[in-house]
């Protein structure tokens, strides 16, 4: 195995950590967020795409997997993987198109994705089966596209002496319930949202505790609108924290009020540590392996209070929520459904 990935400060944590265990070439290689022209300025740089394709034919792959966070950016990589001579597959974890993201200029930036990802010839490949449902649509291929969903690791429960310990070190006291969020405090994630529910449950369950583990721009409105709603004592931002499987473990149920995800790594991560979650209904029917039976849809105030006064049905779904988690959800699932896709590509060759 072997990373290429630029010199950008972003990659540092993920070739230190793939370092353990392949090799690592850094390069100078500028992101499409960093370029003046953004996805088109990417589309028509062949020098890049002449020198990618150059340096990944030297290191003699047998396939080269390309990672894209949405469908716009690093389209000068689309293009160097059409100009090897190797099998290449790419994986796209956010597929939804820039007009249902509301960015600016979405006509032109989607026109440009679609070319991009139209002239690309090898496989693509979502994070999920919605998400794959919609990368067919935009790159107008049924057979290119495949879903591979992500994994996450899957430990064992958290031992009770060690789950109280951390109920204790967060201020969860007897008979109260913990209700955690993960991920960056940004626009996406919605983490206002996130106050204004919490604020809507503790007008009915006092014994709740809200957290939010992460960090980001909207960091000082959270602050503010938590004091706002004279919840700062029961609504807490924990910052960015390297014992977020523990974290988990210690608490009832995952919040998450993301507007749109790919596959979120988040939900699957509490999933595994064996907490249900609550969730917006619209992204609830992007992963239809949620249902009434390990979550519930934050529109349903009165479903969702419910739940969270009958602790039995709580664990419950928390118990369903681990097991769907070990099926389907494990990084073994996920590298033997790719190990398999990188044999396919290789069998012409």
């Amino acid at each position: 195995m072997a990373l290429w990935a630029a010199r950008d400060a972003r990659m540092d944590e993920v070739a230190a950590r793939f370092g353990k265990f392949g090799t690592v070439h850094r390069v100078d290689y500028t992101n499409t967020y960093d370029r003046p022209g953004r996805s088109l300025g990417a589309l028509m740089d062949g020098r890049t795409a002449r020198r990618a394709a150059g340096e990944w034919e030297a290191l003699k792959p047998d396939v080269i997997h390309l990672n894209k966070q949405n469908l716009e950016d690093g389209l000068d990589l689309l293009r160097a993987a059409r100009l090897t001579e190797r099998p290449t597959l790419c994986t796209v974890h956010i597929t939804q198109d820039a007009a249902f993201l509301k960015a600016k200029g979405a006509w032109l930036r989607d026109r440009v994705s679609r070319r991009g990802l139209r002239d690309y010839r090898g496989v693509l490949v979502a994070v999920s089966e919605a998400r794959a449902a919609g990368l067919r649509e935009f790159a107008g291929s049924e057979a290119r596209v495949v879903a591979v969903p992500n994994g996450v690791p899957i430990s064992p429960p958290l031992p009770a002496t060690e789950r109280a310990r951390m109920r204790a070190a967060l201020g969860i006291g007897p008979g109260e319930l913990g209700i955690l969020a993960l991920g960056r405090m940004t626009e996406q994630k919605r983490p206002l949202l996130f106050l204004d529910i919490a604020a809507q449950v503790l007008a009915r369950v006092a014994e709740a505790r809200f957290f939010w583990i992460g960090d980001g721009p909207l960091a000082g409105e959270w602050d503010a609108k938590a004091a706002a709603l004279g919840i700062t004592e029961r609504a807490q931002r924990l910052g960015w924290r390297d014992d977020v499987t523990a974290l988990l473990g210690s608490g009832d149920l995952l919040l998450h009020t993301a507007e749109y995800e790919g596959m979120p790594l988040a939900v699957l991560e509490a999933m595994a540590a064996g907490l249900p979650c609550a969730a917006p209904e619209s992204l609830i029917g992007e992963m239809p392996f949620l249902d009434e039976s390990n979550s519930i849809r934050v529109e349903d105030e009165d479903a969702l209070i419910a739940v969270l006064r009958d602790g039995e049905e709580l664990a419950r779904r928390g118990r369903a929520a681990g097991e769907l988690a070990r099926a389907r959800f494990s990084m073994e699932a996920m590298a033997i459904a790719y190990e398999a896709l990188y044999q396919q590509l290789l069998s012409p060759h």
